[in-house]
């Protein structure tokens, strides 16, 4: 069946990327195509074989695997020796599949669309390929200071990442950025609302006024023992110099006008102010579904002093929520949970289609589980709060980074599993009783008895993980059909295969 490659790698000749296309069997669009009347060379040996999953390791969930792969070129002759002087890593690769004999550019269909990694030269070429998750493993970044004074930071704060903050956090410890006036930092494009304020666990008391810039905040004047911010500006400023180390809790960046605290919100403002992906990158629909499937309130804090990647911010609080997210063949980011295998299924496969059909160990059943939630990003020491004022309520909270849900027990699971599970995980929401619903969540599907398939079937196109499978055969209690969500997918073009991981109710 026929198969194209295009790849857009930058040509430093030019100042721009270049259109490079070939086929397996030599093809030629037509003068009404885009590309118009074009040979794709005849160089492909593997069309494709890549792996994609919703899992690492035995989680699903949280954290994000990356798409890798790779496509091969002939290069026997040394005619495509020169490709290693363009610039691949990062840059566009498709590939397009049509199970046409003589197609038209048009029945040809998307079989990945992703970013090259690298090119290895040899008589084989090698193109190495990623999904396009590679763009978010960048710096979770604000920005730097440079150190010119006021709110650029003094010159010991030259080139420290700023801090920044997403939803709610609690016992956040701001960055002091004028010591001569006592300004302190949350966030340079701002913050929604200050909580409570503490030092050395004591809190501020009064009335807290706010300015709209630093040049006003510094000129108000405030009382010895008064607090005033300047939100817009993401500031923090104090009557005097604090007897210790001074905490808050706060409401994070507004977007629009509104304040972002759901999942959904917060993925969409980390990449599209902290990476090259736009709003349009996006998979709209998916975002809003999650807005309306987890509105809980999560919370990230990065003080600058340890700056994380995107992707790994992302796939933290992914974690809180259970939600898995990449991109598709659409090269729109998408965000999806696990929640089992949908009612009806997307793709179904029968005896006639399963090439090979393997059953697959599972993860043992979970029996208990309870959640952590609204962190603490500092806490202090029962003999710390000995030496200050503090309420009782405070002298038991401040000591602790996390507050923990009642243990929750699948009854199910402890009836019938000796082995069961006994899990406590740590959360980034900020309410308890969104910890529970999200404790009670998990456990349903982790208690649950369920069981797992590796299944060939032949390659299908827009197949994809997070897809529900049916799946009919006379072995493994399969022979009325079962629905199974598909966790893992590896494409070989070559075979012409689809191998998956698919998972559902034992």
């Amino acid at each position: 069946m026929p198969y194209l490659l295009r790849a857009w790698p930058y040509d430093a000749t030019l100042g721009a990327v270049r259109l490079l296309p070939f086929s397996d069997t030599g093809f030629t669009s037509e003068p009404g195509d885009s590309p118009a009347s074009t040979y794709f060379v005849r160089r492909i040996e593997t069309p494709l074989s890549a792996k994609r999953s919703l899992f690492a390791g035995t989680a699903i969930g949280g954290y994000s695997e990356t798409s890798f792969g790779r496509a091969t070129l002939a290069n026997d002759d040394g005619a495509l020796d020169w490709l290693a002087d363009l610039e691949w890593d990062g840059r566009r690769v498709e590939v397009l599949h049509t199970p046409i004999d003589r197609p038209e550019l048009a029945d040809f269909a998307t079989l990945f669309d992703g970013a090259a990694e690298q090119l290895v030269l040899g008589d084989e070429i090698a193109v190495e390929l990623r999904d396009l998750l590679v763009l978010l493993d960048v710096p979770a970044s604000r920005g730097q200071f440079g150190g010119a004074g006021g709110i650029d930071g003094t010159s010991e704060l030259k080139g420290r990442e700023k801090p920044w903050l997403v939803g709610r956090r609690r016992q956040i410890e701001p960055v002091l950025i004028d010591a001569v006036r006592n300004v302190y930092m949350v966030d340079p494009l701002g913050f929604s609302a200050l909580l409570a304020a503490r030092d050395m666990g004591v809190l501020y008391s009064g009335t807290v006024n706010d300015y709209a810039s630093y040049a006003a905040l510094i000129a108000a004047t405030i009382p010895g023992t008064g607090i005033a911010t300047a939100k817009a500006a993401g500031l923090i400023r104090l009557g005097q110099k604090p007897n210790g180390r001074f905490t808050v809790d706060a409401e994070g960046v507004k977007v629009a006008g509104s304040w972002i605290s759901r999942f959904a919100d917060i993925v969409q403002h980390l990449v599209t102010s902290m990476t090259t992906v736009t709003a349009a990158g996006r998979d709209a629909a998916s975002f809003s579904a999650f807005n309306t499937l987890q509105p809980a309130v999560l919370g990230y804090w990065c003080d600058g002093a340890n700056v994380p990647q995107v992707r790994a911010v992302i796939d933290e609080l992914a974690g809180s929520v259970g939600a898995y997210w990449g991109f598709g063949e659409d090269r729109l980011l998408a965000l999806g949970r696990y929640d089992g295998p949908a009612a009806t299924a997307d793709f179904v496969f029968d005896e006639r289609h399963i090439i090979e059909l393997t059953p697959r160990a599972v993860e043992r059943r979970m029996k208990t589980l309870k959640l952590g939630y609204r962190p603490f990003a500092a806490t202090f020491t029962a003999q710390d709060l000995d030496q200050v004022n503090v309420t009782a309520t405070d002298r038991e909270a401040l000591p602790n980074e996390y507050r923990w849900t009642a243990v929750a027990t699948h009854a199910g699971a402890a009836a019938a599993s000796l082995l069961a599970r006994e899990e406590e995980v740590k959360t980034l929401f900020d309410s308890e009783a969104d910890a529970i619903a999200e404790r009670d969540r998990r456990l349903a599907l982790y208690g649950a008895k369920v069981k797992a398939f590796e299944v060939v079937v032949p390659l299908t196109l827009g197949l994809e993980v997070g897809y529900t499978v049916k799946l009919t055969d006379a072995r493994y209690g399969l022979a009325a059909g079962w629905r199974g969500l598909v966790l893992e997918t590896e494409r070989d073009a070559l075979a012409e295969e689809h191998k998956l991981t698919v998972i559902g109710h034992g």
